[in-house]
């Protein structure tokens, strides 16, 4: 078994330079981004400015980007010859993002909307990302990740190349090419990896479900369906093509899935799902990572803690820029008041 209680007493460290949901409610209040930025700068989120130059929205969200990204490597250099069981954690990143762009090129959405979130990674870093998000349709997006040998490339080139492009099928891919690669990974790691894995694998059959009872039913749940999780089954996709009903899959799935990662996603509206999932998986691993102090669950927990308070700062910034009253932004970041 890999020892890892080096890296989870430096990972308690970083972790407490993550903020408590009561320091977001200041955030929330801010008169307008200018006053967001002082805040920040004062917790120590982002720098400074250079002389003379300001920080807008889009600075600061590169900012906490890159604050992001860098943490994810100073885990990596801490692991050392470990890094490879953390390989994981570094996936579920990049197929999010891979994921993030293929979605904004085939809507045509502006390159800098695209990064929304994006935390880079050792294999997709920040000027990757970049030069991915102003790739002119999906079939670029595949070029450039066959050309960089990155494992997600074949996945996106494939369903490009096709005559018609699917986006749901693209996005299959891409979870099925990751899913591959994270189960390989998982099986020399320690139970809590193989638990997110595990969790992460469900949650992606269960929105193809999702997808599929709202708007796909003419695909075939068997080739959808990506082998590794322990909750959504096959018959579950064949259900949601069957029903064509999403009220129907999910309360088939609620007795399954009752006090999981998934029964949040599934009872999240009007949250977004996405959000609900992500908050549920930080307490099932801040739960673990007491039972299993010394495993990998602590760094699973941080890495999952610090992708809900990125959420949490650039939803706080986008709505401090549009005006969204304070009060309304603590609701949706679940700040304290």
């Amino acid at each position: 078994m890999t020892d890892w209680g080096d890296v989870v007493v430096r990972t308690k460290g970083l972790a407490g330079h993550l903020l408590m949901p009561a320091q977001l409610a200041p955030l929330c209040t801010a008169r307008g981004v200018g006053a967001l930025a002082t805040q920040m700068i004062a917790l120590g989120l982002v720098p400074p400015p250079a002389p003379g130059a300001t920080l807008d929205e889009h600075a600061l969200e590169l900012a906490l980007r890159r604050r992001a990204g860098a943490r994810l490597r100073i885990l990596a250099r801490w692991a050392g010859r470990r890094a490879e069981y953390l390989a994981p954690l570094f996936d579920d990143e990049d197929r999010r993002a891979v994921r993030a762009l293929v979605r904004g090129a085939a809507a045509g959405i502006a390159p800098e909307l695209r990064l929304a979130g994006l935390i880079p990674t050792t294999a997709l870093p920040l000027r990757a990302l970049d030069q991915l998000s102003r790739a002119g349709d999906v079939a670029a997006i595949g070029a450039l990740l066959l050309a960089w040998r990155h494992p997600l490339g074949a996945a996106v080139a494939g369903e490009a190349a096709r005559q018609t492009l699917d986006l749901f099928q693209v996005e299959t891919a891409i979870a099925r090419a990751f899913a591959a690669r994270v189960r390989r990974a998982a099986r020399r790691a320690d139970a809590a990896m193989r638990h997110f894995v595990e969790r992460s694998i469900d949650l992606e059959n269960l929105w193809a479900a999702m997808v599929i009872a709202g708007q796909h039913a003419d695909v075939d749940p068997a080739v959808v369906f990506i082998e590794g999780g322990a909750l959504v089954t096959v018959a579950d996709l064949q259900l949601a093509a069957d029903t064509q009903n999403p009220a129907d899959l999910a309360a088939a799935l609620a007795p399954r899935v009752r006090q999981t990662p998934l029964a949040d996603a599934l009872a999240a509206a009007p949250r977004p799902a996405d959000d609900a999932a992500l908050h549920a998986l930080v307490a099932e691993f801040r739960a673990r990572a007491r039972r299993e102090p010394l495993g990998l669950a602590p760094v699973i927990h941080f890495a999952l803690r610090q992708r809900a308070e990125l959420r949490s700062l650039l939803r706080i910034i986008w709505s401090i820029s549009l005006g969204v009253p304070g009060a309304v932004i603590q609701g949706a970041v679940g700040a304290a008041a």
